[in-house]
């Protein structure tokens, strides 16, 4: 098996894992988007990532795999969560899984307390970490669900002033929980928005400024970062996997 075809297979397993551990097949869930991205730098791919999000009675879930080239190798990142069916979409839990080499870390997060205490278990290898344990500001939504939140807050969102939130960026748990915040505004329309009948929307988080062209259901079809010579663009599944190759 060459490099090509061991990326593949390692994708599509990655891929049947992160369904199968988070998303049970729900005849009532509703399906936001299931969406495929690939983002370049320079116009080189990076890393290509599917998104899926649906609602299922009260609560929100939403799953995010991403590829992620690093020289010669592909690292998988997973992250799976799920908030309440709300404009402030809490949380309540979420599992991150990321495989590179061999080598593996998961994390298992659960809001506990009436939303008062963020609560997380860590596991590097085969050794546990001493939980995580910290409390919860109020409004805070896990970064992740950004996207389920402009879906949420769409007509909220407006030119006449920012719209703020704040983020616990899950990901990146380890001594410490950070949280982020940030704000989206929303922009003239330029001639892409005008051509995809999409809002342009200026999103500054963690110190990056991005525009996300998103449609009326709320998900996004471009971002770019100009100051990263970046772009995130929605494409099919089969560009995606093609992407790194």
């Amino acid at each position: 098996m060459n490099q090509s075809q061991s990326n593949k297979a390692m994708a599509l397993l990655v891929s049947i894992f992160a369904t199968q551990f988070f998303f049970s097949e729900n005849a009532s869930a509703e399906v936001l988007w299931d969406n495929w991205y690939v983002s370049r730098t320079n116009g080189v791919a990076q890393y290509y990532f599917n998104e899926h999000a649906e609602i299922t009675g009260d609560k929100a879930k939403i799953r995010v795999n991403y590829w992620i080239k690093e020289g010669t190798r592909i690292k998988s990142e997973n992250i799976g969560a799920t908030a309440k069916n709300s404009p402030l979409l809490e949380p309540l839990v979420y599992n991150f899984k990321t495989q590179d080499a061999g080598s593996e870390k998961t994390m298992d997060g659960t809001i506990m307390g009436n939303g008062k205490v963020f609560s997380v278990k860590i596991k590097k290898g085969v050794k546990n970490m001493t939980p995580l344990r910290a409390q919860m500001m109020p409004n805070l939504i896990l970064s992740s669900f950004f996207p389920v939140w402009i879906h949420k807050n769409y007509k909220k969102i407006s030119s006449v002033q920012p719209k703020e939130f704040a983020a616990i960026i899950e990901n990146e748990v380890d001594t410490e929980v950070p949280v982020t915040k940030g704000d989206v505004y929303e922009m003239v329309p330029d001639d892409f928005a005008k051509k995809t009948h999409t809002r342009k929307l200026r999103v500054n988080f963690k110190k990056v400024v991005s525009f996300w062209y998103v449609t009326p259901k709320g998900d996004a079809i471009r971002i770019i970062a100009p100051n990263y010579n970046s772009e995130t663009k929605k494409v099919s599944r089969e560009e995606a996997e093609k992407s790194l190759q």
